[in-house]
């Protein structure tokens, strides 16, 4: 694997990290408030855990190419 290309992932990893956690913070809260339950924001809950499913999927495609 290229330099650049293993920077790239790695930078990649780094801000998928942070994105998973802020993903995961926000779907938390809106969880806590019970807003999935409300019909007016199911659909920004579903849309913020799809969003994290992908951000994960994401973050182990980014893993199993650096090899980790």
């Amino acid at each position: 694997m290229a330099d650049d290309e293993e920077r790239i992932l790695e930078e990649a990893l780094d801000n998928l990290r942070e994105a998973t956690q802020r993903l995961r913070a926000t779907q938390n809260r809106i969880l806590a408030a019970g807003m999935p339950d409300r019909p007016r924001y199911r659909d920004l809950f579903v849309r913020v855990s799809t969003a994290l499913a992908m951000t994960e999927a994401a973050s182990s495609e980014a893993r199993r190419r650096l090899g980790k």
